[in-house]
């Protein structure tokens, strides 16, 4: 076994519902709010893409998902080569790390971001640099510092989770602007569909003047397929060709593909359900609380405090799981009737 997996645990998730109940001895229903899901579920064209499916299930799909790369390129206006398919987005950053990086390359982020940048680092025995959040964004001033001979790959989470936060167009190209051309920066967009702010980066314009970056989006997030598992990446054609050499033949099944051709082609129902989710988040930003809360541009909030256990608890016993971190507790954004309670225990806690 590799040494460096003793440094590492599996996946811990929450407890489900029911456990929790008789953990805390609450009565009545609890709502799912700690893993940025979807309330408001796929598009209706999506069952019966699945259902149309079904009838093939005894042949393995298509490697790397033709019919959906062809709707992704005509999507996106690129070309079919510049995509890459993965079983969500953990794996697509499986397969990043596994093959770009060797033994004591320098990994850089941010701290305070997603756990999964760090877990492949470590396995694929790398040396990973945490650059501190500023005012729970990235650093970007910070990485780039940071960047040096050794440096293989930079990670920039934006819109961030778990904080929500992001950068504009402009910050993340001036960011660009120093970063060597033989250090791969990986914009990891899974949270983009459901940003409403007008300067968010045009990464596919930023493709086509920066050949070192690559962008990574998911339909488990805004297209309410998370239990299909199916991200993608899109960057330059020869670093897609290199990924497709360690990405497991079969890894997106025939439903899952069906599934997210329907649910792209949608469009309508995505920008309800973002619409829906703007509305919700902008009632969290002027609360009569003496908690920090960081402006999102995501389906969830972050509360920054060091009371982030007993925060938690609340919470739970208003009938929300939620997320409890160290510095804080992330919230993702639910019913309206549900956010309506969540924002009365940030207000009374």
């Amino acid at each position: 076994m590799k040494s460096q997996i003793s440094q590492l645990s599996a996946y811990q998730p929450g407890l489900s519902s029911e456990a929790l109940k008789k953990k805390y001895h609450i009565e009545g229903q609890l709502y799912k709010h700690a893993s940025n899901e979807n309330v408001y579920g796929p598009s209706p064209k999506v069952k019966e893409a699945i259902n149309q499916a079904a009838d093939e299930l005894y042949l393995y799909p298509e490697p790397n998902a033709p019919e959906l790369q062809e709707v992704i390129s005509e999507h996106y206006n690129i070309q079919k080569n510049q995509i890459l398919f993965g079983s969500g987005l953990d794996e697509m950053i499986l397969i990043i790390s596994r093959t770009l990086l060797a033994n004591d390359e320098k990994v850089i982020t941010s701290e305070g971001t997603f756990g999964q940048y760090k877990h492949n680092a470590i396995v694929e025995n790398a040396n990973f640099v945490e650059v501190p959040l500023k005012e729970g964004a990235f650093d970007l001033d910070g990485i780039a510092a940071a960047i040096d001979d050794e440096t293989e790959l930079v990670w920039i989470c934006n819109p961030n989770n778990p904080t929500g936060t992001y950068h504009n167009h402009k910050a993340i190209e001036a960011f660009l602007q120093k970063v060597p051309s033989n250090v791969t920066v990986i914009l990891d967009e899974a949270y983009a569909e459901y940003v409403t702010a007008d300067d968010y980066p045009d990464t596919l314009a930023l493709l086509q003047t920066y050949s070192n970056i690559a962008m990574l989006r998911t339909f488990s997030k805004a297209y309410a397929l998370a239990g299909l598992r199916i991200g993608y990446l899109i960057g330059q054609p020869e670093l897609v060709e290199k990924l497709n050499i360690l990405r497991p033949p079969f890894n997106v099944t025939r439903v899952s593909e069906q599934a997210a051709i329907a649910a792209l082609k949608d469009q309508a129902h995505l920008e309800k359900a973002v619409k829906i989710n703007h509305d919700e988040r902008e009632k969290f930003k002027n609360l009569n609380s003496t908690l920090k809360i960081y402006p999102s541009q995501t389906n969830f909030v972050f509360i920054e405090t060091e009371q982030s256990q007993a925060l938690n608890d609340t919470l739970l016993k208003n009938g929300i799981i939620a997320r409890a971190m160290p510095n804080g507790v992330r919230v993702t954004l639910g019913f309206p009737e549900q956010n309506e309670v969540i924002r009365n225990v940030l207000e009374n806690f």
